[in-house]
């Protein structure tokens, strides 16, 4: 078989492995179809300029198209421009729990929308909110919420801004409000664990996660563990969309860590 007739063997298999995965990795496909890195690195390339694939993170691609958009509630919409006309220059993201209510079937009473700021902004930005809008609190560092915290008040919470979080301007993107919603859900008891699950599977089946951002946000806020071992016992994952997320995540944590993980 000629260099050229055998170059396109590769290419084709190389787009039939990627067009049956949701989530892989490039030594997945060099394994699988038996080419070099480069040569595997150079197809998926050309599926990713045809859009066939796209990235899910460095080293890890995916053939689901679509992306998350969140439905934005009309409070986060006013909040923001009060916020952008009354401080210009202020680096911020607000979002609401309520985004996900089209993505799993109990129905949400009560919602919380939160504000995220630099250190030395929270004061301000609580007293202008609070001017237009009731039950306005600051976040505390905690894993529990303060005792008079009511989330039938559909309060707004004005937290500290994590460096480097996923967004999209003064939006967070899917990967950070999927870990926030993790560690909210007991915090403020804002839905059960079922309910969490049940929004993950349903998000995990519709659209594309971008497991680098994950992964990367997750450890940022060290819930890394705890929400990979969950992930496998109650989205269950294939095994392809394990593989990916844990060969992702040896590639960012210790080999300790990963042991840890896969042996709870």
């Amino acid at each position: 078989m000629s260099e050229a007739r055998c170059d396109l063997n590769k290419r084709a298999l190389v787009k039939e492995y990627a067009e049956k995965h949701r989530y892989f990795t490039l030594e997945e496909v060099v394994k699988a179809v038996g080419t070099s890195n480069q040569l595997a690195k150079n197809y998926l390339q050309e599926l990713k300029q045809s859009e066939i694939i796209f990235s899910a993170g460095r080293g890890v691609y995916s053939s689901v198209r679509k992306e998350f958009r969140s439905v934005e509630k009309s409070r986060v919409a006013e909040i923001r421009q009060l916020l952008k006309k009354q401080y210009p220059d202020l680096d911020f993201l607000i979002w609401n729990t309520l985004c996900f209510q089209p993505y799993y079937h109990h129905q949400q009473t009560h919602n919380i929308t939160f504000v995220e700021v630099e250190a030395d902004a929270i004061r301000p930005v609580v007293d202008r909110i609070s001017r237009d809008y009731r039950f306005v609190m600051v976040e505390k560092a905690s894993r529990v919420a303060p005792k008079d915290f009511d989330i039938t008040h559909n309060p707004i919470v004005v937290r500290l801004l994590i460096k480097g979080s996923p967004r999209d301007g003064h939006t967070p993107t899917l990967e950070k409000m999927l870990v926030d919603l993790y560690v909210i859900k007991d915090k403020y008891r804002t839905m059960p664990d079922g309910d969490y699950w049940e929004l993950w599977r349903s998000i995990d089946g519709l659209f594309r996660i971008n497991i680098g951002d994950l992964i990367a946000y997750a450890r940022c806020r060290r819930y890394f563990r705890d929400i990979i071992s969950q992930l496998i016992d109650n989205v269950g994952l294939n095994n392809v969309t394990f593989g990916a997320y844990i060969k992702y995540a040896a590639k960012v944590i210790s080999k300790k860590d990963i042991r840890g993980k896969t042996n709870s």
